[in-house]
């Protein structure tokens, strides 16, 4: 970065101090880096190469001694080859989060995760795999990344409005027309609705079969009180309190169709959120997991099945595979989704401590951790346990380069590595990753 880039102007307001940063690379969580008088600041709302005026978040005089300070952009003096018109503009300055790459050509925010997620590798000392090769893939057929989410949580303020957070705020703003969302989504106008008091969120799923779902959350609701919106039309409805999932209309579960397979999930379950990302992490998944028919296979973290409904296809009728979830309500649908496939089993455990008790080797594993991923304890056992493959699924790249470091330490190396862009708009990536014996 030029001398010139580190300190530009700075100016205090009334809205906060303001700084003009000339942008340089990515950082991971969707920020850019930029200095000033030797000090990093990690700016929202811009892309590489860009001067921009940025407001601090963070108060420069209580944090005087910070490493780093993070910034909003709230004007583009000189704009990067990367920008384009935003595709939601309420997610722009001062607008809701979750969709901080908006104003970024999709192209070009592939090869930003890209960028990021080959230095997190090379930081976690990955040597087994070539980290240029790792590049974000589109999902099939993604055009624009638009209406793609099948399930968005929506916050509500004291007064009832129905909207998004900020980025690193509390407060509850417009989503406007909210294009990433599904359109069975988007058709419900949530934003145009009041919702009950005591409503602490909404969660809205436009499921691949069936109709649009759609659960009020708050501790002390009462169901009984509900009038459910003309404008809802036949969306299925829902109020989970602190005494758990009461169903209104429907009974309070989502259907999935991946191939020839109907999936069960609840309203308030895990699914995967892009509307093309089960069926392209099954298609993927069935091509490298190649479980020994006759042979044994453990599907970690395994939601309603998705992947041990994969495994069973490839060991048979004579092999065994065994679904293992920590959420005891999802571990039960995944038996009733799976009740036709005999060879599998189901398990309701934490899965490290599962692992640990486990007596005698297992063929392949397939494993879809949460964003904190495996961990090091898991990742060594199963390096001990696994005679072939396994097959870890991501949601967070820093945790994946973190645990594929810790299973080549333990004897394994990377064979195979495909990211996808199944989170347009926001730097977020998924990832399938085959580890082998070294």
């Amino acid at each position: 970065m030029s001398p010139e880039a580190e300190r530009v102007s700075s100016t205090p307001t009334a809205g906060g101090r303001h700084l003009t940063l000339t942008v340089g690379p990515p950082a991971a969580g969707g920020t850019f880096v930029a200095r000033h008088e030797g000090r990093v600041v990690f700016v929202r709302g811009s892309a590489p190469g860009e001067t921009v005026t940025a407001r601090l978040v963070d108060d420069p005089e209580q944090h005087a001694n910070a490493r780093f300070w993070r910034a909003e952009a709230v004007d583009v003096l000189e704009a990067g080859v990367d920008r384009v018109p935003t595709v939601w503009q309420e997610a722009s300055v001062d607008g809701v989060g979750g969709a901080e790459w908006a104003h970024i050509a999709l192209p070009a925010q592939r090869r930003i995760a890209s960028e990021v997620m080959q230095e997190l590798l090379r930081r976690a000392g990955v040597t087994s795999y070539p980290i240029e090769q790792v590049q974000v893939e589109p999902a099939p057929h993604d055009v624009d990344g638009l209406g793609s989410r099948t399930r968005v949580r929506f916050a509500v303020d004291e007064e009832g409005r129905v909207g998004m957070r900020g980025w690193r705020s509390h407060e509850v703003r417009d989503v406007g027309e909210n294009p990433l969302a599904a359109q069975g989504i988007r058709d419900l106008r949530l934003g145009e609705w009041t919702a009950p008091e005591g409503t602490e969120a909404v969660d809205a799923v436009a499921p691949s079969a069936g109709p649009v779902s759609v659960v009020l959350v708050g501790r002390d609701l009462d169901p009984a009180s509900l009038e459910i919106p003309e404008s809802w039309g036949d969306a299925d409805v829902a109020v989970r309190t602190g005494r758990g999932l009461v169903p209104l209309r429907g009974d309070g579960l989502v259907h999935e169709r991946v191939g020839e397979r109907l999936f069960s999930v609840s309203a308030t379950g895990f699914w995967q959120g892009h509307r093309r990302a089960a069926e392209l992490l099954s298609d993927v998944v069935q091509s490298v997991l190649k479980a020994p028919h006759g042979g044994s296979a453990w599907d970690l973290y395994g939601g309603v099945g998705l992947f041990a409904a994969i495994a069973a296809e490839q060991v048979g009728s004579e092999g065994a595979v065994v679904t293992v979830e920590g959420n005891r309500r999802a571990s039960q649908l995944a038996q009733e989704n799976l009740e036709d496939l005999p060879q599998v089993s189901t398990a309701t455990a934490d899965v490290a401590d599962w692992v640990r008790a486990r007596r005698g080797g297992v063929d392949v594993v397939v494993l879809d951790p949460p964003r904190n991923g495996a961990g090091a304890e898991l990742i060594e056992l199963l390096a001990r346990t696994v005679r072939q493959r396994i097959v870890y699924v991501s949601c967070e790249p820093s945790t994946l380069a973190r645990d594929l470091a810790v299973a080549e330490k333990a004897g394994w190396k990377v064979v195979d590595l495909r990211a996808f862009d199944l989170f347009p708009h926001t730097h977020h990536v998924e990832s399938v990753t085959v580890l082998e014996r070294a």
